[in-house]
C-alpha cells in the first residue's frame, strides 16, 4: 500500500457483486457449510438464466441449491467429492443422474481430502501434494491428467500419490462475520470451506451474515480464516447458508439449523424437470433478493431454526444401561442391524483399543452412536469424529443425517477435513475406526458408491476414499445380489482395511488386506427359519461363493438395556 493510500471498503450489493465478478467459463469455487453460498448461487441462477455460461464447478459437496445451477444448465463440468440430495437423509441426486445421462456435465471426482489437498496445493503454489488417498480405487485412472503413483522418494520400497494443484479462477464464500475490507470469520467447523479461497487466482467474493465493524474482527483475530487482502466483494447475506445449519464462532452473530422440511420439499421437486421449475420459479425467479427470499421463508420459519439453533448440546456420555440381558420382542430389522453393528464395534474398539470413530453419514449411524454410549458408559476413552472437522463430538439425541448446530457445539475441537482425514484418520499417529455405509461391496470388501454396470452415477466417493485409510474400517449395509456383487463395476474405496461387514441379514469378518469375507453368524429371524434355510438364503443374496465360519449360528437378539439405550438415542 502506497504512504497515505486509505483501505477502500468493499461492500457491494449482492447483485452487484455476482455482476462484476462471475463470469462465463470460469473455474468457480463455492464453499460455506454444507451445499455451499446458498444466497450467491440463487444470484448466479438468476442472473445466467436461459443461457449456457459453460460453468465449471468446484464444489467438496455438490447438494441443496448447488444441484440446482445443473438442473438450469449453468454448468459444464462438476470437480467434486459427492453429488448428493439431502433431506432426512442422503440420496443419489436425480438432477445430477439425468444431467449425466443425457451428457450435460462433466463430472470429476475426487475424495474429500484429496480435492482440498489439490486446492491446498494451489495456495501454496506448488505444482503438487503428495496424498495417501486414491490407491487402489478406480479415481486414480479416471483422473490422469492430475493423479500419479510414484516410488516414495525417502521411503524405499513404498508407493505415494501425487495430486496436481488446482486453481479456481473465482471462490464464493459464505462466512460468519466480515468486516468491510473482507477480513472474515468462517463458520465452524471449517470443513472444505478454507484452502479454495486462498488458491482462487482473481480472489474471493465473501457473502456474510453480518458485516462488524474492524474492531470486532480483530476481537477474534484468530478466528479469521480469509484475509482481506484476497476478497473482492463483500456482501451482506443473512441465512445465506439456508436450507443446510449454520454455526456461529461468536456471539455477535445468530446460528440456525437445518430446515429438513425445505430439503423435503426440493427433494420431491427434484424428482421431476417440470416439478423443480415450478420450484425454481418460486423460490428463485420470483424471489429476485435475498431479502425476498427471507420473506417468502417466513419471520415465523426463521425464528424457529434460530431458536432450534440455541438449544443447548447435551453432554451426556455413556447413557446409563440395565443390568438385565433378557432378550425382547418387538424391535425391528433395522433394530437388529443397529444393535449388531454396534457389539462389532465396541469389540473392534476394545480389541484394538481406538481412540477414535469416524462416523459417516445415513441411517447406520446409528450403530457408531449406540456403540459410543455402550463404550463410554463401560469407561472407554473414545473419541467421535466427522469428516467436515468436529473431533470429539457427542452424538444429540435424534440426529439426523445432516450436522445439527448443538452437536457441533458439544465438540472438544472443530477444525477443517484436511486436518480430519488427513492426520486423525490416516496420519501417522492415526487411531481409527471407521464406521461407513456403502452402495456396494465385493468379497475383499471394496466399496463402490460412484457408478453402475450402465454407468449411472450414483454419489461419488465424498470421504469414503479418505476413511478407509484408517487403522480399520467397518462397512454396514443393506444385503441383496445388487449391492453384494461377484465384480464392482467401479471402485470407489479400497477394502484392505476392511475387517467387518454387517448386512440386513448378517455379520462377515475378515482378515485385513485382500483376504475374503466369511459369515460368521446370522441375524435373528422371527418367523422361525431354520438356520440351514437362513443360512441359504442369504447365499441366495450374495452374488459371489460364500463362505461360512464352521462354528455359524443365530447372533442373540437384542438385550432390553441395548434397546432402551437405543431408543433414547432416537428420541
Amino acid at each position: 500500500m502506497k504512504k497515505n493510500q486509505k483501505k477502500v471498503g468493499k461492500v457491494f450489493g449482492l447483485k452487484e457483486a455476482i455482476e462484476r465478478y462471475v463470469r462465463p467459463q470460469m473455474k468457480l469455487h463455492l464453499a460455506g457449510g454444507i451445499g455451499g453460498p446458498g444466497a450467491a448461487i440463487c444470484e448466479i441462477i438468476r442472473q445466467y438464466s436461459g443461457s449456457a455460461p459453460g460453468i465449471e464447478l468446484i464444489q467438496s459437496t455438490v447438494t441443496g441449491h448447488a444441484i440446482n445451477l445443473i438442473h438450469a444448465n449453468l454448468v459444464k463440468k462438476v470437480i467434486f467429492s459427492a453429488c448428493i440430495q439431502i433431506s432426512q437423509t442422503a440420496h443419489p441426486s436425480k438432477v445430477i443422474q439425468r444431467a449425466y445421462a443425457n451428457k450435460k456435465i462433466e463430472l470429476e471426482n475426487w475424495s474429500l481430502l484429496s480435492l482440498q489437498q489439490r486446492l491446498m496445493a494451489g495456495a501454496l503454489g506448488v505444482g503438487f501434494m503428495p496424498t495417501r488417498s486414491l490407491i487402489g480405487s478406480t479415481l486414480t485412472s479416471d483422473n490422469p491428467q492430475a493423479f500419479r503413483e510414484m516410488d516414495d522418494p525417502f521411503n524405499r520400497g513404498e508407493t505415494i500419490g501425487v495430486l496436481k494443484a488446482l486453481n479456481p479462477d473465482l471462490s464464493i464464500v459464505h462466512g460468519c462475520a466480515s468486516d468491510e475490507f473482507g477480513n472474515t470469520i468462517l463458520p465452524v467447523p471449517y470443513g472444505d470451506d478454507i484452502w479454495g479461497s486462498l488458491a482462487s487466482t482473481k480472489g474471493v467474493v465473501i457473502t456474510a451474515e453480518k458485516i462488524v465493524s474492524s474492531d470486532v474482527i480483530r476481537k477474534y483475530g484468530s478466528l479469521v480464516k480469509i484475509p482481506g487482502s484476497v476478497v473482492k466483494a463483500v456482501c451482506l447475506a443473512p441465512m445465506g447458508i439456508h436450507p443446510f445449519s449454520f454455526t456461529s464462532p461468536i456471539d455477535d452473530v445468530e446460528s440456525y439449523e437445518t430446515d429438513n422440511e425445505f430439503l423435503e420439499d426440493l427433494h420431491q421437486a427434484s424428482s421431476d424437470n417440470r416439478k423443480l421449475d415450478d420450484w425454481l420459479n418460486d423460490w428463485i425467479f420470483e424471489c429476485p433478493t435475498q431479502d425476498h427470499y427471507l420473506e417468502k421463508l417466513g419471520s415465523q420459519k426463521i425464528s424457529t431454526l434460530k431458536t432450534w439453533a440455541k438449544r443447548s448440546p447435551s453432554l451426556n456420555k455413556g447413557l446409563s444401561e440395565t443390568s438385565t440381558s433378557d432378550p425382547v420382542y418387538g424391535y425391528t430389522k433395522d433394530d437388529m442391524v443397529v444393535v449388531a453393528a454396534a457389539r462389532e464395534i465396541v469389540h473392534s474398539v476394545v480389541k484394538s483399543n481406538h481412540k477414535t470413530m469416524l462416523v459417516g453419514a445415513g441411517t447406520w449411524s446409528r450403530s457408531a452412536r449406540l456403540a459410543y454410549h455402550r463404550l463410554i458408559g463401560k469407561g472407554y476413552d473414545i473419541e467421535l469424529i466427522t469428516g467436515n472437522g468436529q473431533i470429539g463430538y457427542i452424538p444429540q439425541a435424534g440426529e439426523s443425517s445432516t450436522q445439527s448446530v448443538s452437536g457441533i457445539k458439544s465438540a472438544n475441537m472443530l477444525t477443517d477435513t484436511i486436518t480430519t482425514h488427513g492426520v486423525f484418520v490416516g496420519g501417522k499417529n492415526s487411531q481409527c475406526l471407521s464406521i461407513l455405509g456403502a452402495g456396494q461391496i465385493d468379497r475383499y470388501g471394496n466399496i463402490n458408491s460412484s457408478r453402475t454396470y450402465d454407468g449411472d452415477f450414483l454419489v461419488g466417493t465424498g470421504g469414503a476414499n479418505d476413511a478407509a485409510n484408517a487403522n480399520e474400517v467397518i462397512l454396514i449395509l443393506n444385503q441383496s445380489r445388487k449391492r453384494f456383487i461377484e465384480t464392482l463395476p467401479y471402485i470407489t474405496a479400497s477394502g484392505d482395511k476392511v475387517t467387518k461387514v454387517i448386512s440386513t441379514m448378517g455379520v462377515y469378518r475378515k482378515d485385513p488386506g485382500k483376504a475374503e469375507l466369511f459369515l460368521m453368524g446370522c441375524l435373528p429371524d422371527p418367523e422361525g427359519t431354520s438356520l440351514e434355510e437362513k443360512i441359504k438364503e442369504i447365499e441366495s443374496r450374495c452374488a459371489w461363493p460364500l463362505k461360512s465360519d464352521q462354528a455359524i449360528g443365530y447372533l442373540p437378539e437384542p438385550t432390553k438395556d441395548e434397546l432402551q439405550l437405543l431408543r433414547s438415542i432416537d428420541y
